[in-house]
């Protein structure tokens, strides 16, 4: 799948897109350290069944350009709409996974009428979490910059990833890779993270607003999100919510296990065909 360019607030954004530009619109948002090949194999999926799915690589990830300003949470939520402007879409049907959850729910939670339905994995916009302990580091100045120097070793980083994900493919790895790639690129993470705190989550707690359906998926093993916060979403967000949780699994389900994932992403899009023919009906 080729990566396509635009240029958005003069700066180089890369996304990849599949189906047809008439079709429904899924926006696809990742998160930390991905890009947008995370969803290099559910992405030809949905456009099967009559979508048009697109994925960008958010400002300073894989092919895109940082932001010249500070990359903070709130930087990334203005992206979405501008991104969506740039497209000139509406309404979407969102898929979002770790901060691309963050960033994608609190957008959610802004426009909830541009929301068509919601497929959220390992992540969290609910008080109550506690950094994990590589969040905490990133979070914390000095100690960030040193262990984010380190990460930038690109062999000990590929071996590691290749450990945490074992099925997954270089090129989807060496997409990843390129937030480490210089100073400047890696200081997005730590400016994201350190822009992160929990009394921006408390205006949030309105995505139960939103009524459309909404499937969760999540890695029954994943070290950073427990399974806990995805009944959680369920019980305090979404109680429309479908839970699926992919065994075996840590992190990043998509490109770990997604001959497992597919299905509950198409049965989602079926879900929503279904009922969209039913209305007609």
């Amino acid at each position: 799948m080729m990566k396509k360019t635009l240029t958005l607030n003069n700066q180089k954004i890369s996304y990849m897109e599949e189906g047809s530009e008439s079709a429904p619109a899924v926006l696809l948002i990742h998160g930390v350290p991905e890009s947008s090949m995370l969803w290099k194999h559910i992405m030809p999926e949905i456009a099967s069944l009559g979508f048009r799915a697109i994925a960008p690589d958010l400002p300073g990830f894989g092919q895109s350009d940082r932001f010249p300003y500070e990359s903070t949470w709130e930087n990334y939520v203005t992206f979405i709409n501008d991104f969506m402007a740039a497209l000139a879409l509406e309404k979407v049907h969102l898929i979002v996974h770790d901060w691309g959850g963050m960033i994608g729910l609190r957008w959610a939670c802004d426009h909830p009428g541009k929301v068509e339905s919601l497929i959220i994995s390992d992540t969290i916009l609910l008080p109550g979490y506690t950094w994990h302990p590589l969040a905490k580091k990133w979070r914390t100045p000095g100690l960030g910059e040193k262990v984010m120097e380190a990460m930038a070793n690109k062999e000990a980083w590929m071996m590691n990833m290749k450990l945490e994900i074992p099925s997954v493919e270089e090129s989807i790895l060496e997409d990843f890779y390129s937030i480490f790639e210089t100073a400047d690129k890696r200081n997005v993470i730590l400016e994201l993270y350190r822009s992160a705190n929990l009394h921006l989550i408390e205006p949030y707690q309105k995505l139960s607003e939103i009524k459309k359906p909404v499937t969760i998926l999540w890695g029954e093993n994943d070290p950073y999100i427990s399974t806990d916060f995805a009944y959680k979403t369920r019980e305090e967000q979404f109680p429309q919510a479908t839970i699926q949780i992919i065994p075996n699994t840590g992190h990043f389900i998509h490109v770990e296990a997604p001959d497992q994932v597919i299905p509950c992403v198409k049965e989602h899009f079926q879900s929503i065909l279904q009922l969209a023919k039913g209305q007609k009906d």
